[in-house]
Order: C-alpha cells, then structure tokens, then sequence
C-alpha cells in the first residue's frame, strides 16, 4: 500500500518553517552567564525556586499575579537544575504551541499564503514586546490560540462533547495566568447567549453551557483547592485579586487610553495593528453586506471574534500602564484578523493569476517585511548582548554568604535572589506594597522578620537608605522596629553602586 509522503513532508517544512521564527524571535532572550533576568522576571524565576523548596505563592512569596506562572517556572527550573535554560525551553514550548495552532487555524479559514504570512508578522510583532522575556503574558498567547481553535472545530461539530469542555479549561488556564486575557472566552458566552437564545435553541445552550463551566470550574477547583488544602487561599485571594483591583483604580480612563494608544504604536511595527484594523472592518462588512463571500464554516468564528477585537482592547488597558510585554495578548485576536485581510488580497488576486505567481507574491511580501524588521532587530538583539543587572555584586554575595543564609534585597531586586540563590527572609522579597498599603499587619511582619531571620546581607542601591520613610504605613510600632533594624545593622560598606549592611553576629 502506497503512502503518499508530499503531505508529510510539506507539513514538515510547514514545522521547520514556524520553529525557524520561533528560534529568531527567542534565541536573543535565551539565558546569559553575564546577564541577569528582567525585574519582573526576576520575581518570577525567584518565586519558581522557591516553590521546588516547598514554599507556597502568597505564603511565602509575595507577588499579586495569578499562580500559573510561578509554577511554569519552576517546571522549568526543575527541568535544567543550576541554570534557567530550562524556563526557556518553556518559552520555546509554548510559542511553538502558540506558533501551530495560530497557523493552522488561519490556515484552515484563510488558506496556505495567509497563514505562512501572518505567522511571520505576528512573531515578528512579538519580538518588539517580549521585553526580557519569561513574562505572564507570553504564557497566556498558546491558550488564546487555543480557544479560538476549538470554538471554531465546537461551532462545526453537532454538539460542543471535548471541544466545550477544553475551552472551559482553557479559560480557567487563561485567568489564572493573567485575570484580564479573558477577552476571548467572554467573547464566546456573549456569541452563544446572542445566537442560541435567539434561535430558542435553549436545550443546546444548556448542554453547551454546562460543558463549558464542567471544564472551567475543574481547573478552578484545582487550583483553588490546593491553596486551601496549603491554608494560602485568604493570601491568594487577598494578593492576586484584591491587590489588583486596587492597583488597577490607581488609574483613570485618560491613563488607560493613553496605554492603549501607546501599546497600539508598539503594534504597529511591521503593520500588524494596521492590518488587523482593516480586516476587522472589512470582515464585518462582508458578513452584514455580503456573507456567501466567506465559507460558512468560518462565519460563527469570525462573528465572535469581532466582538473578541474591542474587548481585548478594553481589557489591555485597565492597569492604564503602557508597559509593553501587556500588548504580547493582542496578537492572537489580532493575527486572527490580519489574516482576513490578507485572505482578501490573495482571494482576489488569485481568480486572476497563476498558483506560482502567488507565491511569488508572498516571498515578496515576507522579505519586505524582512527588510523592516532586521534593522530592528540588529538593534535589539546588540542592546539584549548587553549585560543586564551587576554580575559583581551576584559574586559577592556569592563569596560573603552561605547558600543557607538570608539576604535582603531592599527594593524591587529579587533577580539578585534568584542569581545567588539566596532566599529572602520576608514573604515581601519586593518592597512595593509596602509603599502602596497602609496595612500595619505588613509593615509590621517584614520589619519582624528581618529581626527574627537576621538576614546575613541587607543590600540597596547606592542613594537609598535604610529606612521606613517610604512605608505607606509608619504609626507605632513600625519606628520602634526600624530603629531595631539599625541598630543590629550598623555599619555599611560601599560594593560598586550597592551599599551592603553586614550581620555582625555569627
């Protein structure tokens, strides 16, 4: 029996091609000896170690996102013991899931040309937002792809069975990575309310409610029912929700559009936000004015996605901060789009001109869009050589203290922890909400616990002090315990741009 091997092998060159703009997009931000993780990333890689040392997120390790990250981490870091190599791979995995699934969705709506185009310009688009890498957002783009592939195989099967299910743990996935990628996943509910309450189809939308919330609600007890059985759950709730709602109001409607426009710009690199837009518009005009142009297969796919489109816009700009790794969950919806425009383009130039002549406009369009990025992208990856964060003050932390030992960063450097492997001694192994909370309950247990753990090495950037003065929180007893502090820490030392504070006692 004859096998006919072209369609395996160009679904092999297919893979080769998408693992290619992975390895371009990630090999720059793959781990360095002279080189420490991003601030943020640093948070999480620590708090990753921690957990492979039986410590518990909120517990033990004060950070407000949701879980899934710190545990990815310490997947990683427990895959490649000594180095984060294995975050890395991580990241690689979960592109690469991201990458496929991206592609053959669009490949399966939109056809071949559009699919090899859109998979170069939206991890070209990433590479401009990934800043350092190993950030919550890179993780939630696999789960977003993947949402958006099993609504359009559910929406084309008689009933929603797996499809419905996956898509409720995927959503569950999808909030406890980062609460406000839930874009996608409203998106649906609102398509499934709008179409089968119109159609009094109230026995289908009951059934596929049910698997939907069977999935979502399974993760969500997994979840929420390991930090019970840890007692963390008043902490989870209390740091990754709570927290966030506060740090969210921090900001107005001017600050959140002034994110969005300035998240949007970064978008518009190699014209994806463009693209994007245009295919947005245009989609809803040919399923309002003219719907036998698209398959109808695809058409329940694209009414929800258009109205996935604003609310991720909605939802990206909450925090009202332009920090620009938030716009990384964009480019799913986005990408989704984009391909409608292109489809437009080739399903109209094609009518005319031979298969070849397709192709040969697509090489074109891709080294144009080459030719934009590569500048970049020499430039970015020059400013990634760099080393990032001083090495010298890891070796002399290295070289005065014990793996056993404690040592306080003062401030917002946990990747020095994680570099040295030197645990914090406060849950607070970042100062920030400190300064955010009038809390006594927490100024108080992290001044209790430098005395109680007697940090070996209390560190802070040359300029800062040692002191309570930016403490959101200062009536008694919190003075009372500063002075304490510095007494048992009195004398200093000067290590490059760091002051260092030494224990004195054995």
């Amino acid at each position: 029996m004859k096998t006919n091997i072209k369609p395996r092998l160009f679904f092999a060159l297919e893979i080769l091609l998408l693992l290619t703009i992975i390895l371009v997009v990630l090999l720059p931000l793959s781990p360095s000896d002279n080189s420490l993780p991003s601030r943020d990333s640093g948070v999480f890689l620590y708090a990753g170690w921690r957990v492979l040392h039986g410590d518990i997120p909120y517990t033990q390790i004060w950070d407000h996102k949701p879980p899934v990250i710190y545990y990815l981490d310490a997947f990683g870091l427990g895959l490649t013991p000594g180095s984060s190599w294995g975050v890395w791979l991580v990241e690689v995995f979960s592109m690469g899931v991201a990458a496929l699934t991206g592609y053959i969705l669009i490949k399966r709506i939109y056809g071949l040309f559009p699919a090899i185009f859109i998979s170069f310009i939206w991890m070209f688009s990433a590479f401009y937002l990934l800043a350092g890498g190993n950030m919550t957002e890179e993780y939630v783009l696999p789960f977003q792809f993947l949402l958006l592939w099993l609504f359009y195989q559910a929406e084309n099967k008689p009933r929603y069975g797996w499809y419905g299910f996956w898509v409720g743990a995927f959503t569950g996935l999808l909030f406890f990575t980062r609460q406000n990628t839930i874009a996608i996943p409203i998106a649906i509910g609102i398509y499934l309310i709008v179409t089968r309450l119109l159609q009094r189809q109230y026995k289908r939308f009951f059934f596929e409610a049910l698997v939907v919330l069977a999935g979502g609600l399974l993760v969500t007890g997994i979840i929420v029912g390991y930090f019970a059985m840890k007692g963390a759950l008043p902490a989870f709730w209390d740091t990754a929700f709570v927290y966030n709602f506060s740090y969210a109001d921090e900001k107005g409607t001017t600050d959140r559009i002034n994110a969005l426009i300035q998240g949007l710009n970064q978008l518009e690199n190699v014209g994806l936000a463009q693209i994007a837009f245009i295919g947005w518009g245009s989609a809803l005009a040919l399923l309002v004015f003219n719907r036998k142009r698209i398959q109808k297969m695809s058409q329940s796919t694209i009414w929800m996605a258009l109205v996935a489109l604003p609310l991720e816009l909605v939802m990206v700009s909450i925090g009202g901060r332009p920090r620009i790794p938030y716009f990384l969950v964009l480019l799913p919806i986005l990408s989704f789009f984009a391909g409608f425009t292109i489809w437009i383009i080739f399903d109209s130039i094609s009518k005319d001109i031979p298969r070849f002549a397709s192709a040969l406009l697509l090489i074109m369009m891709v080294f144009s869009l080459g030719s934009v990025f590569i500048a970049d992208y020499t430039e970015i990856v020059t400013s990634f050589a760099q080393p990032n964060g001083d090495s010298g003050l890891v070796t002399y932390i290295d070289q005065n203290s014990a793996p056993g030992d404690y040592v306080l960063m003062w401030g917002a450097e946990a990747a020095y922890n994680f570099a040295a492997r030197r645990a914090s001694p406060s849950r607070f192994v970042y100062q920030t909400p400190l300064y955010n909370e009038k809390n006594k309950n927490t100024t108080t247990e992290f001044l209790q616990e430098i005395l109680d753990k007697k940090p070996r090495l209390i560190v802070l950037r040359s300029g800062d002090k040692l002191s309570d003065f930016r403490f959101a929180y200062r009536d008694n007893p919190v003075p009372g315990l500063m002075d304490q502090v510095k007494k048992l820490y009195g004398n200093s030392l000067k290590v490059d741009d760091w002051v260092v504070y030494r224990y004195p006692g054995q």
